[in-house]
């Protein structure tokens, strides 16, 4: 078969489940993944034979498609800030938007002095490893509740030439005695209430652990982080959430009734407030 009557057969058996765009998108990944080829190559190279192995390996991953797996896991990895990160069924799928809040911080942080750093609900680690590699002088600290998140994390070290001090801990609970110049955190947001209206790939294949909060309780991990956080900063030390579109406004006014300073919220590349954070006097 050639890529062409692949390319065909790809569209035809993906477009009750996909997309259009999405669909093209998911090709374009499948094929640099196995052959290092770009967009242009599906027609350049449409007339290319493929062999029996390759096409083996391309109903592979249209089969779990199919089934609605994200492509990110299909394939083992995912990309973060110009870095591949390893992704499994035990962390959550790397975001734009998180990727946002790491380049306005290494934007923000640029020239000031930042001793210890501490990443909460680090995940894959793509938040503390990202702004690691680009804070060199900083010793950076981060915390999930889920061993399995952070072997994944640990994994995704070896690619970096920065240390992080990978740490579990429930942040529910007493924190450890230490102090930190910066706090990052892109803690469970999600009510459960919500999955219902989502992505069927996100709810069926991401851990619930890191996505959804009890409905009546949506600041639940930030009301922990603000309070025990204002604890734990050294003066002048920052705050800086992921938040929840709707929920922006409910962590700034715990910020600014804890004592936070200069808090301010801002808006993710499609618009919506996304973002919160504050600095303890």
């Amino acid at each position: 078969m050639t890529l062409g009557n692949w390319q065909a057969y790809w569209n035809q058996t993906l477009s009750d489940t996909y997309p259009k765009e999405e669909i093209r998108s998911l090709l374009i990944r499948a094929i640099t993944d196995r052959f290092n080829w770009s967009a242009i190559d599906l027609i350049t190279r449409k007339e290319t034979v493929l062999s029996a192995l390759d096409l083996d390996w391309l109903n592979s991953v249209l089969k779990r498609l199919q089934s609605l797996e994200p492509m990110q896991q299909i394939l083992g990895y995912t990309w973060f800030c110009d870095q591949k990160f390893l992704v499994t069924p035990d962390v959550l799928i790397p975001r734009p938007e998180t990727e946002e809040l790491v380049m306005y911080l290494r934007e923000h942080l640029k020239g000031k002095v930042v001793r210890k750093a501490l990443d909460i609900g680090t995940g894959s680690g793509c938040i503390a490893l990202s702004l690691a590699d680009s804070m060199p002088q900083t010793h950076w600290s981060a915390w999930d509740v889920s061993t399995q998140a952070l072997t994944v994390a640990k994994r995704n070290q070896e690619h970096f030439e920065q240390q992080v001090n990978w740490q579990r801990q429930d942040v529910l609970q007493t924190w450890p005695e230490e102090h930190f110049d910066l706090i990052v955190s892109n803690p469970p947001y999600i009510p459960q209430n919500e999955q219902y209206s989502m992505d069927q790939n996100v709810v069926d294949y991401e851990p619930h652990l890191a996505l959804f909060v009890p409905q009546d309780e949506p600041l639940k991990f930030y009301s922990e982080i603000i309070q025990k956080g204002f604890k734990c900063l050294n003066h002048g030390g920052g705050l800086y959430f992921e938040c929840h579109f709707e929920f922006t406004q409910g962590v700034a006014a715990q910020m600014q009734e804890m004592g936070y300073t200069q808090v301010k919220k801002w808006k993710d590349q499609w618009g919506k407030w996304r973002f919160v954070s504050g600095l303890k006097p």
